[in-house]
């Protein structure tokens, strides 16, 4: 058998997902831009390019087909289907392992009390040998695991956020062409591994593209963007951190609306590369106005590195802070 490529996993996807996606688009979107302006207090449109009839920044969304390019190589095991069963038995693969061990402390203890004989009718080389199953068939899951696999890649795979990044968009005031696709089949596959609903990956998805259209086309109160060639060559950790930091913001935010969303949000944070966990620290120890003031700054001084964001935000945030 020929190892299977996870875009032919893609084409499989039953087209219904695709309307659950277009629904996120449409239902939830105009929530999701209101949250994340209330979190960056950025716009898409300053005053000035109101008043004289601009359009501002336009970033459309579009749930389309296919995947990025990034997902082309990707391939998968000839015993893809026995790994997939593997992974619907995880939860009781892991209960078994861990609980023949439990129960071979139980056995030696009650065969150290009377009657033995009358309570104890497993061997210990049976227990042990349920142990060892479950553990060698987790071994070969974690080995082989799909949604691992591609959680593993170093970008954005669900979604895409494209902009033009040309030298004459240096300017800081200049609105470079934006869009956001959702990989409707992509969504599909990843929520059926991961076990969580369609429509709340397409919003984790959603949010996350918008939280990047944001931090660089949002203006702030003086009509700055981060100028879009300074944003392409920033480095991914800074730019996949302050997403996935607004993500969590507006998903808190929402979280009575659309908890699901923040559920899978912080459920795959784990698996992640480490520049999509970049934010954590920020979220744990900062204050959303220190972390506003750190971009702002990164971002008017063309400072694309995650040490410098890091440095600004310890120095905002002891700025901010209450005085005694």
């Amino acid at each position: 058998m020929m190892p299977i490529k996870l875009t032919e996993l893609i084409e499989r996807v039953p087209p219904a997902v695709e309307e659950k996606v277009r629904r996120v688009r449409d239902q939830v979107q105009p929530a999701v831009r209101e949250a994340l302006r209330a979190e960056c207090r950025l716009m898409f449109r300053t005053p000035e390019e109101a008043e004289q009839k601009r359009p501002g920044a336009q970033v459309p969304v579009e749930v389309a087909p296919g995947y990025p390019a990034v997902l082309k190589d990707v391939q998968f095991p000839d015993d893809f289907e026995r790994i997939m069963l593997l992974g619907r038995y995880r939860a009781l693969l892991e209960q078994a392992r861990s609980g023949a061990s439990g129960l071979l402390r139980l056995r030696d203890e009650l065969l150290g009390r009377p009657e033995p004989d009358k309570w104890v009718s497993a061997s210990a080389a049976d227990l042990q040998s349920v142990a060892n199953w479950a553990a060698a068939l987790l071994k070969v899951l974690d080995q082989h695991d799909p949604l691992k696999k591609v959680l593993s890649i170093r970008e954005d795979f669900l979604g895409i956020y494209q902009y033009d990044a040309s030298d004459l968009l240096a300017d800081e005031r200049a609105v470079n062409r934006a869009t956001i696709r959702l990989y409707w089949g992509v969504i599909g596959l990843v929520s059926e591994w991961f076990g969580c609903g369609i429509e709340d990956l397409a919003i984790v998805v959603l949010t996350h593209e918008l939280a990047h259209a944001y931090t660089q086309l949002g203006a702030d109160i003086e009509g700055r963007r981060w100028a879009a060639p300074s944003f392409a060559k920033a480095e991914t950790a800074l730019k996949e951190g302050l997403a996935q930091y607004y993500t969590d913001r507006v998903l808190r935010r929402l979280e009575r609306r659309y908890g699901g969303a923040l559920n899978v949000f912080l459920g795959l944070l784990p698996g992640q590369p480490e520049p999509y966990r970049a934010h954590q620290p920020w979220v744990e120890t900062s204050s959303p106005e220190a972390v506003r003031r750190a971009m702002l700054e990164v971002r008017r001084w063309n400072e694309g590195k995650l040490a410098d964001f890091n440095r600004r935000l310890g120095a905002a945030q002891k700025e901010l802070a209450p005085k005694a």
